[in-house]
């Protein structure tokens, strides 16, 4: 018995239940943001690679408003989210719209540069140097047995449920969730119906990208902001969109988690005598698009079609 305690300690079995409580609290971030997402290329059949630049610009305003303006963190809320509606109407209507009706590959383009004017505009403003929200007595971890958790941890594993279970119900149960999914299937089909692609699409893109700040600054609270941290979070929800299955809300949410559970596992874990620094944590998401894509392009939760 003794022998096997010690094999356990050896590969590091000991700290499992806290790597799952850090792969929930890692898989939520990715999940808040990968929603909006999975949302935009659904439905406008893009995919925005200025997403995690809009969360970064978004969480760097609530800097703004709470640390340098010495607001409340209620009326810096509203302030932040009525910025990032202008923010995020602005990007769809100068950087999306004009060029998607020409080619879906467009958009691409006008995307990555407006991360790179984002990233630009945040260095040049707020500087480059790493800023941080004060958190207070949330820093301070709670012990249950083995797992340390933070209050604000819970916090963010809450609301990220809550806001999932939200966007269930607004997707499934409400009258705008059909009219997305409508468009989503067949656009053509749906503007038949006349639904009102153009203000759906607004809808969308904007819903997107406040659940992505609301992610943003829960890392602020949590971690740090720098000006380049968009990029990363880009390339995070793009890899849990191609491992769930482009397009697939449920299936990108499923692969965000599954992303957490993976870098948390990978770097937490002693493997014999050899381990992986915590530096190759973010490569997770590079390695899992070049996989998912050799072996199964469509995805978990996605199935080939039928073809006539």
């Amino acid at each position: 018995m003794s022998r096997e305690i010690q094999d356990a300690t050896l590969w590091g079995m000991d700290i499992v239940p806290q790597l799952l409580v850090n792969a929930i609290i890692t898989g939520s971030i990715y999940a808040l943001v990968a929603v909006g997402f999975s949302l935009t290329y659904g439905v406008l059949k893009i995919l925005n690679f200025a997403h995690g630049h809009l969360m970064m610009t978004g969480a760097y305003l609530f800097y703004f408003f709470t640390v340098e303006s010495a607001l409340s963190v209620p009326t810096a809320a509203l302030a932040t989210c009525a910025a990032t509606l202008v923010i995020a109407l602005l990007t769809l209507l100068i950087f999306v719209n004009p060029f998607d009706r020409y080619s879906p590959m467009l958009p691409l383009v006008t995307t990555l540069a407006l991360a790179t004017i984002l990233e630009s505009c945040v260095s040049m403003i707020f500087g480059v140097n790493v800023k941080a929200l004060d958190s207070g007595s949330s820093a301070e971890s709670i012990q249950f047995g083995s797992v340390f958790i933070t209050p604000l941890q819970v916090v963010i594993a809450v609301t990220a449920l809550m806001m999932l279970v939200l966007i269930a119900f607004l997707m499934h149960s409400t009258s705008f969730g059909r009219r997305v999914r409508a468009m989503s299937e067949r656009l053509a089909a749906a503007q038949a119906l006349a639904i009102n692609s153009p203000a759906m699409k607004g809808l969308v893109f904007t819903l997107g990208t406040v659940l992505s700040v609301y992610a943003g600054i829960m890392i602020g609270y949590e971690t740090n902001l720098q000006p380049t941290m968009g990029h990363g979070y880009t390339m995070k929800a793009l890899a849990a969109m191609i491992l769930g299955g482009l397009g697939n809300l449920w299936g990108t949410i499923l692969g965000c988690y599954t992303l957490g559970v993976l870098e948390n596992f990978a770097v937490g874990l002693d493997f014999g005598a050899y381990s992986l620094p915590a530096g190759y944590k973010d490569a997770f998401a590079y390695f899992i698009i070049l996989v998912v894509l050799l072996i199964r392009p469509e995805g978990l939760l996605s199935f080939r079609r039928r073809v006539a």
